[in-house]
């Protein structure tokens, strides 16, 4: 998929934004409920004044089979032109790390934008997206942290890849691309070409005088907003404080470990706007997820 993509545009009408991830549709669609009606989220967001909903990752597994049902539930509270992703870890379950093309024709299909590693403008605030996967090392130790994620993460399981394949080779001759399974070393490869992109789009001018910058990835940025530090912390948060201390960022949203927490570092507020599986336990330290997806409006608090 190509860096340089031209900006999702949302038109500014309320100025209200919501942030969400980790509707995990399927998880819900399997008890006979939906993801905001289990939490409240039906009644409590504006969900009619919304300019945009956007879905930070892990919409539903296997995206090929469930995208399309949980899009049409998406439908039900936004307009699908209101409605912007990008993909978790979920997204790509039972399918391959490089399907980012694919994942984009589902979301034109519903009617939605797709917003992996690209820019989305709403009046003069602009969202800077990416899945952001994470670089292991918040321990320190990247090569223990691998080992504990590939032992405990699910993702090494049910994520491959498609490797290049010899013209020549039998697999080509049968029309089978060859699929392996995804390693840790693939991660961080990819968490270094979108930290990367995500530095690269930071350093640009904003285009307004005023203008305000948010980054929305499915990784969290911060151990500030990781509830308690375990071995299996690096495998959902990077600890980019250098990034937040260099950057002018208002705000950073994302999800991945479903645990709802706030935090203040520097001048960027961090929020993790997980909706989470159902029947999920809650320490008393999270908030609802409605006290943290929506953006604050120009010139508010929060």
């Amino acid at each position: 998929m190509t860096t340089t993509r031209t900006p999702i545009e949302i038109s500014r009408k309320t100025g209200k934004v919501a942030v969400l991830a980790d509707l995990h549709h399927d998880s819900y669609k399997k008890i006979g409920r939906g993801p905001f009606e289990s939490h409240g989220l039906d009644n409590s967001l504006p969900w009619a004044e919304l300019d945009a909903l956007i879905i930070a990752g892990d919409l539903a597994n296997a995206p090929f089979t469930n995208w399309p049902t949980a899009f049409a539930y998406l439908r039900c509270f936004v307009d699908p032109s209101r409605t912007i992703i990008f993909p978790g870890n979920h997204d790509y379950y039972a399918e391959y790390l490089n399907a980012d093309d694919e994942l984009e024709k589902l979301a034109i299909a519903a009617g939605g934008h797709f917003a992996q590693q690209r820019e989305v403008r709403h009046g003069d605030d602009r969202y800077i997206c990416t899945t952001l996967w994470t670089d292991l090392a918040l321990l320190g130790d990247v090569q223990i942290a691998m080992n504990v994620a590939h032992q405990h993460m699910n993702d090494y399981a049910q994520i491959s890849k498609l490797l290049a394949v010899d013209p020549l080779s039998r697999s080509e001759l049968l029309g089978r691309p060859q699929r392996v399974a995804i390693t840790p070393e693939d991660i961080l490869a990819l968490h270094k070409a979108q930290r990367r992109w995500l530095e690269d789009q930071l350093a640009k001018p904003h285009w307004a005088p005023n203008g305000r910058n948010f980054v929305i990835t499915h990784h969290g940025p911060h151990p500030d907003a990781a509830s308690q530090i375990d071995g299996l912390t690096p495998a959902f948060h990077p600890d980019l404080t250098p990034l937040l201390d260099r950057c002018r960022i208002h705000g950073w949203y994302f999800g991945h470990s479903h645990r709802r927490l706030a935090a203040q570092i520097g001048s960027t507020a961090v929020r993790n706007v997980s909706v989470g599986f159902p029947y999920e336990k809650h320490s008393p330290e999270e908030l609802p997820p409605e006290e943290l997806c929506l953006v604050p409006l120009p010139g508010a608090s929060g």
